[in-house]
């Protein structure tokens, strides 16, 4: 069975299938843009069920903290939408899923950039003891 790992990019939700096998590593970079001054979401994951519902909830690690801004990990509500990797019939495309979104804050008067790493483990359902691991880089351009 596949599981959905959903990801943020700059303001888009994408669902990517992975199959939930140990030591199935993705390492990713990406950049984003934060309005100074703003706190902004940067990133959101979930792993939905077949049903759309919350599958077990991953683990965020941050592996490297920015330089000039805060982190904070909130619950959202968010439309799934997917990219050129993703499975093109999960039945979730298009639909509210719920998430774990990671909002960075800028520290006041800071413009330039920053950057973030994150390790995102989600646990498989269906194999115990299994896990995907996504390291993720984020570019933080404040403007």
């Amino acid at each position: 069975m596949r599981r959905a790992i959903l990801q943020l990019m700059a303001g888009l939700a994408v669902i990517i299938a992975a199959a939930p096998a140990a030591g199935l590593d993705r390492r990713e970079q990406r950049s984003v843009y934060v309005s100074a001054g703003q706190e902004a979401r940067i990133a959101s994951y979930g792993a939905p069920d077949e049903r759309c519902r919350p599958g077990t909830w991953p683990e965020i690690e941050v592996t490297e903290r920015p330089s000039y801004g805060t982190l904070v990990d909130k619950p959202v509500r968010i439309i799934a939408e997917r990219s050129g990797v993703a499975r093109r019939d999960h039945p979730c495309l298009g639909k509210f899923i719920e998430a774990t979104a990671v909002y960075y804050r800028p520290v006041v008067g800071f413009r330039g950039s920053d950057r973030v790493r994150l390790r995102v483990k989600f646990n498989s359902v269906t194999s115990p003891g299994t896990a995907t691991t996504l390291e993720e880089e984020i570019f933080i351009s404040v403007r």
